[in-house]
């Protein structure tokens, strides 16, 4: 691994040529960060930054600044923001170890249709666009089946029908949803975060490339990726924004509070509603007193609107501030806390956590039978300047071979009823596995009951 302060970097303008499929660029390993304004790609690895407790590490995030900030740059797109990159899919667990990839080549196009590529640690010959495919055919494949060319030609995973397993039953859930109101009637909490996970067994290695095209058209309003981590490539389609940060302008957007599609009368009542209320006011006042002290300017509206997804409907709040300068010894002036300072100090929300924070995350470690992994976790990037974006790591699955874990959580607080939440997570699961597995009817009936689906 070479060391940050050996490491340089080139970014130069794509020329125009024959359209790039940015999803099958980056291949079934590679790095994929799509908010539909900006589509980021991430191929091969220049360096990885260690984070050794988490984001529980000051000093590990204070290295992932300096070494990011280290790496100079001959960049021609001036005014166009900071071209290294640290991309990372974090664990739920903050405490966890993990690590941010620089990633060797980054392809970067823009709204406006502007294309450009870095090369990290190596040059860009006189033709980006073959420094870009010659990165690409470079990238290491879990195995040949699952390896598609730039031009595809791949055979879409969803052709080989598909076996639904839970890894808990309905009734478990049931059963942990009625602890947890049990300990919000003692007044032990006041809201927390119960997921369950199912594993998706497919015919044949799944199409990564055709899967976030699907999402991409799915939902159009969501953020789009795929991140490697060391259980399978995380993907997935985030409609909740955890934290942005341009310069000392932060931008965040929670969600809290669910429903399927309904009539423009059913949703007045939704917003009204007591229990979705009081779930998504928990989470919009909680990054509210979390961002306060770091910003001089931030606005919390008083009330949420309405996000309206593929098959869900979310009370969701837009939340904006202009961050404070703190001073430090080598910049008395002061700096601007980076993207990632902003995800340590929001994660996790109440929207995937609970209230009190510590309380919740003991109740999910108890309750819960599946370690999170990635779920719920921040999912993002970093740059040079420490900008950045990163969304909530939900409406996802890690994909393994033809295999795909799937996992989906839902906000219990006083009012909740167990049936209702179940009904909630089986709304969230059909959000992935409609992409995964398109025409399918999701269902967690053990599937010795039924027939295995196929489209």
């Amino acid at each position: 691994m070479t060391g940050p302060m050996s490491l340089t970097a080139v970014r130069r303008r794509l020329p125009p040529g024959p359209a790039l499929d940015p999803y099958a660029l980056a291949g079934p390993t590679g790095i994929v960060f799509d908010t539909g304004d900006r589509l980021l790609v991430g191929i091969g690895s220049a360096l990885t930054i260690p984070l050794g407790a988490g984001l529980n590490s000051t000093p590990d995030l204070d290295r992932a600044r300096r070494t990011l900030a280290a790496i100079r740059c001959d960049d021609q797109a001036v005014g166009a923001g900071s071209a290294v990159m640290a991309f990372g899919a974090l664990p739920f667990d903050r405490s966890e170890p993990t690590s941010l990839v620089i990633p060797e080549v980054i392809y970067d196009r823009r709204s406006n249709g502007d294309e450009w590529v870095t090369a990290i640690g190596g040059a860009i010959t006189d033709h980006p666009r073959d420094t870009l495919l010659a990165c690409r055919h470079k990238a290491p494949a879990r195995s040949s089946a699952t390896e598609h060319p730039i031009e595809g030609g791949a055979v879409d995973g969803a052709e080989g029908g598909a076996v639904v397993e839970p890894l808990s039953s309905d009734a478990d859930f049931l059963n942990i949803v009625g602890q947890a109101v049990a300990s919000i009637d003692r007044g032990e909490l006041t809201k927390v975060v119960l997921s369950r996970q199912v594993d998706v067994h497919l015919g044949r290695p799944i199409n990564l490339p055709a899967l976030l095209q699907r999402w991409r058209a799915m939902e159009p309003n969501c953020t789009v990726f795929s991140m490697p981590t060391p259980t399978g490539q995380y993907v997935g389609a985030s409609p909740e924004l955890l934290i942005e940060r341009r310069d000392d302008q932060v931008h965040s957007r929670p969600l809290a509070g669910s429903t399927g599609q309904m009539s423009d009368h059913d949703t007045a009542e939704f917003r009204s509603s007591d229990k979705e209320t009081l779930e998504h006011r928990l989470v919009a006042e909680a990054i509210g007193d979390a961002l306060s002290p770091l910003c001089a300017v931030l606005d919390l509206p008083p009330g949420p609107d309405l996000v309206r997804l593929h098959n869900i409907i979310h009370l969701g709040t837009v939340i904006r501030g202009k961050l404070r300068r703190r001073p430090t010894d080598d910049n008395p002036d002061g700096d601007l806390p980076t993207a990632l300072d902003l995800v340590a100090a929001l994660h996790p929300t109440p929207a995937v956590g609970g209230v009190p924070t510590n309380r919740a995350i003991d109740t999910i470690g108890r309750l819960e039978s599946e370690v999170r992994g990635s779920y719920a976790g921040p999912v993002g990037y970093v740059d040079g300047n420490g900008d950045g974006q990163w969304v909530v790591g939900i409406r996802a699955a890690t994909l393994n071979g033809s295999t795909a874990r799937l996992a989906a959580g839902v906000g219990i607080v006083d009012g909740s009823e167990p049936q209702a939440e179940l009904t909630e997570t089986l709304l969230k699961f059909t959000a992935v596995f409609d992409a995964l597995v398109p025409g399918v009817s999701f269902s967690t009936v053990p599937q010795r009951q039924k027939a295995p689906a196929v489209p």
